[in-house]
């Protein structure tokens, strides 16, 4: 037996909770186009996700290394994305949420991030006047990715969309303009892709950080750390680097529990029967219980003074902000040494500053680490053959 679209779309009905977004009910795409004949609209979107070029890049692209550096077990911003996919999908299934819609929001979450993780954005937002990895994510899928000859992007469904505009973490700070379903909170499967980022990127980079030997053992507990020492128990006796990586699991289990527990209360709490509730909730409906958020919050100060602060992480980092750097100001000065097609739109912006600046950043945004090390050597080293 072959499932339609139409079977897949009465199963979600079926089988979905009630306050899930169904495809069959989606508010559509920015382009019309034809349905798809054996996948769902929210299935069609991570395909596309997936087949895309940004994608893809997200491989040569800093987590907390840069390319090249830490080593090849280090996470890199694709790693990084199948994690948080992974803990979506699972939040989303225990919750009775559509996985296909979790999916590709968790997909495309980081795709705008520039070479070289934050510092990488940091850079071209002081150089650009302003640059936002989600922001520009939007950018890339609505306009800069082409791939159909009837539009620009990948034509993702409304939801997709509203969700990296949305996605809301320590790092990630949308606008309070949202273009999408404005005044309203996103759907639960953003959500659960927000809580799904922090775990993952707490977590791994944790392990990453202990792997490398750049935080120790020893160090975390005496750190007073409340997540630490709620999983100690679980490890107790076993051999360091087991450890390290029992720990991860432990701590990954116990935040997904404290976010499904939590989120399960807020259900009762706020009424939640329907979509339409979750839309008007007055807060996030999957969310960490506070004492857990406090306890994040701490890891995470942890983190930053220990590991990204660590002067072997920022050596690296220094080094791919001084390369963006001397990249953007280059093309500003010599715009024509880019490939004609971006030389052409930078000259066409001559008259506006700011949108000259922006033509640049979006250029530099869209190279992985590698391809912008590439490039500098390529302009600036005397001895590099081209």
């Amino acid at each position: 037996m072959i499932f339609t679209r139409e079977d897949l779309e009465k199963r979600e009905k079926q089988y979905l909770a009630p306050y899930a977004a169904t495809s069959a009910a989606t508010a559509g795409r920015e382009h019309d186009e034809p349905a798809p004949g054996y996948r769902t609209h929210y299935q069609r979107d991570w395909n596309r996700i997936a087949h895309s070029p940004s994608y893809r890049r997200l491989k040569f692209k800093t987590q907390v290394f840069p390319f090249g550096e830490g080593d090849d077990a280090s996470r890199d911003r694709l790693t990084h994305t199948l994690e948080t996919v992974q803990i979506a999908t699972s939040i989303a299934r225990s919750l009775g949420l559509n996985e296909d819609l979790a999916q590709a929001i968790a997909m495309a979450h980081d795709i705008g991030h520039p070479p070289f993780g934050h510092a990488g954005e940091q850079m071209l937002n002081a150089l650009a006047d302003r640059f936002d990895h989600n922001e520009h994510g939007l950018k890339m899928l609505r306009r800069l990715e082409k791939r159909y000859p009837e539009f620009d992007g990948l034509n993702l469904t409304l939801e997709v969309l509203e969700g990296i505009q949305k996605h809301e973490t320590a790092y990630d700070h949308p606008s309070p303009d949202k273009e999408f379903f404005p005044g309203l909170q996103p759907t639960m499967e953003a959500q659960a892709v927000c809580a799904a980022d922090v775990i993952a990127f707490h977590a791994h980079d944790l392990e990453d950080a202990l792997r490398l030997g750049i935080v120790t053992i020893a160090q975390l507990d005496k750190a007073g750390l409340g997540l630490w020492e709620s999983v100690s128990g679980r490890v107790a006796g076993l051999p360091p680097k087991i450890q390290a990586v029992q720990r991860t699991r432990a701590l990954i289990d116990l935040l997904v529990r404290d976010v499904l527990t939590n989120t399960e209360a807020r259900l009762t709490r706020h009424g939640v029967k329907s979509l339409d509730d979750v839309r008007r909730a007055p807060e996030f409906i999957i969310a960490f219980s506070k004492s857990t958020e406090a306890h994040i919050k701490t890891l995470g100060r942890f983190l930053m003074e220990n590991f990204y602060e660590d002067y072997r992480v920022v050596r690296m980092i220094n080094k791919g902000e001084g390369i963006i750097e001397r990249l953007f100001n280059e093309y500003s000065r010599r715009p024509e040494i880019l490939p004609s097609h971006v030389a052409a739109e930078i000259k066409a912006q001559a008259a506006d500053p700011s949108a000259r600046k922006g033509a640049i950043a979006d250029y530099i945004a869209g190279m992985t680490d590698r391809f912008a090390i590439e490039e500098y050597r390529k302009i600036f080293e005397v001895e590099y053959k081209v």
